[in-house]
């Protein structure tokens, strides 16, 4: 079916004069369309990865049912609603996807100018905007109802569920990799009971379940081209049911290392500490209301866990052939896997630093607030 044919299934205004294939991003493919009536207006066109997401139908009701709840905070508090949050642009049938003859699903949000995505922050100060824009989500969500979200990749956080995968495809051993990779092997599993720490102790009840994001990039975050603030949080596909020491966690593994997670120079892997401030003041200030104590007590130790997590990931999927993860070369995989592993080396180094520095924001936050 062509493009055109499956941008004219939308309710959009005016007519089409440009379409462009965007190529950023590597689940699903993307489109910018130009449309024009007395003005212009641009959209973004998305082709939905269902190998990755095999529930298109679910996976749009959890992102409408989120925009739409978010958009009605964001009116309240007589913000911009046209670039505080995505907006779901249906179909001409009123559905939020198009699907094809062929079962390849559309969908389509508003297109947000003079807005651009980073993938690695440019200092300090954009990186505690990002926190405020990931914070700040978490706690617009913090009372949607929660069993109206659906897992869209069911145990994505799961790192005790990922261990025993892990764990079998050792044994496995389907490309005759592991006797390469025996000292990372071990060091994952040296911290195997730490790897479960998070899932534990929300299974215990000790910690909320939440809305969240699930990939807190800063590349999800639409950054404003002048005034370098955060825009709009981006990329909703792994909302889900889940806990704000993921998204904490994940924002520090991959913000504030001081180089890109394929960086083969392992002498270049370490964790910029005035960002990891930078977003825990910024983050903090926007959650300490509501989360727990429990849940700040452990926030150093998620960075921890979600980056040893994602080196198992990487790690995993170099032992299974590189099935998963996109590679530009042979041992890709492995590099990052080394890389993160790396990092997590960095993060131990720097962990009673990193707990200061939560406990002094914490505490700021908390002084402010008695004033």
């Amino acid at each position: 079916m062509k493009i055109e044919d499956i941008i004219n299934k939308f309710a959009l205004k005016g007519n089409t004069i440009e379409i462009k294939e965007n190529n950023v991003g590597n689940i699903n493919k993307t489109y910018i369309i130009t449309t024009k009536d007395e003005k212009e207006h641009k959209y973004v066109l998305q082709r939905i990865n269902t190998t990755v997401f095999n529930e298109p139908y679910l996976l749009m009701q959890n992102i409408e049912s989120v925009t739409e709840y978010y958009k009605k905070y964001i009116k309240i508090n007589h913000e911009d609603v046209e670039r505080g949050t995505l907006s779901v642009i249906k179909t001409k049938n009123n559905s939020n996807l198009f699907r094809t003859s062929n079962n390849e699903y559309y969908r389509m949000y508003n297109y947000v100018d003079n807005a651009v995505t980073y993938d690695k922050s440019e200092n300090a100060e954009m990186f505690y905007n990002v926190g405020k824009a990931f914070g700040h989500f978490v706690k617009v969500l913090n009372d949607y109802p929660i069993d109206k979200l659906s897992e869209t990749i069911p145990n994505f956080h799961n790192s005790k569920v990922r261990l025993n995968d892990f764990l079998k495809d050792i044994k496995r051993d389907p490309c005759d990799r592991v006797k390469d990779v025996l000292a990372e092997i071990v060091y994952i599993i040296k911290r195997q009971d730490e790897l479960g720490i998070i899932v534990d102790l929300m299974e215990q009840g000790k910690i909320p379940k939440r809305v969240t994001h699930n990939d807190t990039k800063i590349n999800n975050v639409l950054i404003d081209e002048k005034t370098k603030k955060a825009i709009c949080v981006i990329d909703l596909d792994t909302v889900m049911p889940g806990s704000a020491l993921y998204d904490f966690g994940d924002a520090i593994r991959s913000g504030a290392a001081t180089t890109y997670e394929d960086d083969p120079n392992l002498e270049n892997v370490g964790i910029n500490m005035e960002y990891f401030r930078k977003f825990t003041e910024a983050y903090l200030s926007e959650t300490k209301e509501i989360l727990t104590q429990q849940e700040i007590d452990n926030l150093a130790l998620s960075c921890r866990i979600i980056t040893l997590e994602l080196a198992m990931r990487f790690l995993n999927d170099y032992i299974n052939g590189d099935t998963y993860f996109k590679c530009d070369y042979e041992k890709h995989n492995l590099v990052r896997a080394r890389n993160q592993i790396k990092l997590v080396d960095e993060m131990e180094k720097h962990y009673q630093e990193m707990n200061k520095i939560i406990k002094e924001c914490a505490l700021n936050k908390v002084l402010k607030l008695t004033k």
